[in-house]
């Protein structure tokens, strides 16, 4: 769809002066160069920086924001946690040539890479939001990949959470979690503390064989063996990234693990007189993400049971205790 500008070329609206359209314009242009030097150094741009500065104030009486439930909120608050602000990470992340194996299946380093940098970039930058308003840690942190049909060669992440904040001064490094308000305490209760969100990547290309083709074309049940053992290696590979991210910061484990899964179809390209150009082959994308705990030193040596209630929303059973003692069962 073409798009169409109003005023001259230097960006004017109807009636703008010229020359003042120059000067805006060429702020607009500095503006996104320091902006662009602070990401690229580690920092939050300039803009993002200020009004984070103004929502951790406690002087100017903004009221917080959240994407907590009540009963989440309440729970949080019983225990001395305040929710602060929405905090937020983002990385668009440029992938590079990628390259598979036109014999045998393979993992492809160059989009596992990308997926984990783009993961850690936007991690950390909420990770700053969040030290930037004095939060103690982050809960209910929401993680998406998105692949844009007019970027296909991009990958871009996406983390938002609420901060939270306790008495005392903030740590240096706030913990973060993708647990629930209701999760947190249960986990609480039991002696466990948040540390970081452990995740993992792994794109696994899928050579397409000619027994792949046969059983494509069978006319009984049968099991793809192939992609059964491709998810396998996939999913392996994913596992064993978070399980280091959770070993390098000290964590006993990783909890509340969400898993998903993409297959796209690809073409190889190259020379040859290869039949498997003419196959429609692969990429299996796996991701992980989950928060890695760590036992407090006063953990309580026997935990209260949990009484469990069903849930009129997932038709399961689920824990509300806590919600019980912050007055909301």
């Amino acid at each position: 769809m073409p798009l169409f500008r109003r005023g001259d070329p230097a960006g004017g609206g109807p009636g703008e002066d010229p020359a003042a359209a120059r000067q805006r314009l060429a702020a607009e242009q500095a503006r996104q160069e320091r902006d662009q030097h602070l990401l690229e150094s580690g920092r939050l741009p300039l803009g993002a920086a200020e009004r984070l500065a103004r929502v951790g104030g406690s002087g100017d009486g903004l009221a917080f924001s959240s994407d907590l439930a009540p009963d989440e909120a309440g729970l949080l608050r019983r225990h001395g946690l305040q929710p602060v602000s929405l905090v937020t990470g983002s990385c668009m992340y440029h992938v590079g040539i990628a390259y598979a194996s036109a014999y045998h299946d393979c993992e492809v380093s160059q989009l596992s890479g990308a997926y984990n940098e783009a993961s850690r970039l936007a991690v950390a930058r909420m990770q700053m939001e969040a030290q930037a308003v004095g939060a103690h840690g982050v809960v209910g942190v929401r993680y998406s990949i998105v692949r844009h049909e007019w970027a296909d060669k991009s990958v871009e992440v996406q983390v938002v959470g609420t901060a939270v904040r306790a008495a005392g001064p903030a740590p240096s490094t706030p913990w973060l979690c993708d647990l629930s308000g209701q999760d947190w305490w249960a986990l609480h209760r039991a002696g466990y503390e948040p540390a970081a969100l452990a995740y993992g990547h792994c794109t696994w290309f899928v050579l397409t064989t000619q027994s792949d083709e046969w059983i494509g074309q069978n006319f009984r049940n049968q099991e793809y063996d192939h992609f059964s053992q491709a998810l396998s290696q996939c999913r392996t590979r994913a596992v064993q990234h978070m399980r280091q991210m959770a070993r390098d910061i000290g964590a006993l484990g990783v909890t509340g693990v969400h898993i998903s899964r993409r297959l796209d179809e690809v073409r190889l390209t190259g020379s040859g007189e290869n039949p498997v150009y003419e196959f429609e082959h692969h990429n299996l994308v796996l991701s992980m993400i989950g928060t890695a705990i760590r036992l407090r030193p006063d953990a309580p040596r026997a935990v209260p049971a949990s009484q469990m209630v069903l849930s009129l929303r997932s038709g399961r059973l689920e824990s509300r205790v806590g919600a019980a003692e912050a007055g909301f069962a």
